[in-house]
């Protein structure tokens, strides 16, 4: 058996687990979805807010709040496996020493509300100022 061959075998089988394992993770969340669902509708009716035939408006009301949490969530979770994978430092913008980076969160109002979210901050000790790292900058 020739290298090629074999070379080839490895990449199918590492786009066949990929793709298992894709398939696994949709199966999951769509079972996700429907728990949610159906907790969300046994809370509305627990807590008073849904009693017998509600306005349809009110049960739109409800799930669009529901997503909003969602996208929060996602948002805030997205943005931390971004900053857990950055290097701890990067280049002043104004001198380019290199400077270590911290961690730090600040509120942020997206389009499905406010949320909190974790980024590196530098601070020069040359310049005595504060600095965001610009996409891409950090660990260069």
């Amino acid at each position: 058996m020739d290298g090629t061959a074999t070379v080839e075998r490895e990449k199918f089988s590492e786009n066949s687990a990929e793709e298992t394992r894709t398939e696994q993770l949709k199966k999951r969340l769509e079972s996700l979805f429907r728990e949610v669902a159906e907790v969300e509708v046994e809370l509305s009716r627990a807590d008073g807010t849904i009693r017998g035939v509600p306005h349809y408006s009110l049960i739109e009301e409800r799930a669009h709040q529901l997503g909003q949490r969602l996208s929060r969530e996602v948002q805030q979770r997205q943005m931390g496996e971004v900053l857990a994978s950055q290097s701890l430092t990067a280049k002043c913008p104004t001198c380019g020493i290199r400077c270590e980076l911290e961690s730090c969160q600040r509120d942020v109002k997206a389009v499905d509300g406010l949320l909190k979210l974790q980024e590196l901050e530098g601070y020069c000790t040359c310049c005595r100022r504060s600095f965001f790292p610009p996409a891409g900058d950090v660990g260069v």
